[in-house]
């Protein structure tokens, strides 16, 4: 099975949030922080964010 991942803008539209919330979930709630690859690329690993959304719904719920 292949690793799946979402780049920022997949992910900003899968959980339907600003930029701006993202961030606050990186730095207040736990949520992954991207992955590099290359100089300019940036993703998150779908497993990953499945993960934190299971294990982390109070943070979920306060987003924004």
């Amino acid at each position: 099975m292949g690793v799946f991942r979402m780049n920022k803008e997949e992910l900003l539209e899968e959980m339907d949030v600003a930029e701006m919330t993202l961030r606050k979930l990186i730095q207040r709630h736990g949520f992954p922080h991207p992955r590099k690859a290359g100089a300019q690329k940036i993703f998150w690993l779908v497993s990953e964010v499945v993960a934190w959304l299971e294990s982390c719904p109070e943070a979920w719920s306060e987003r924004g």
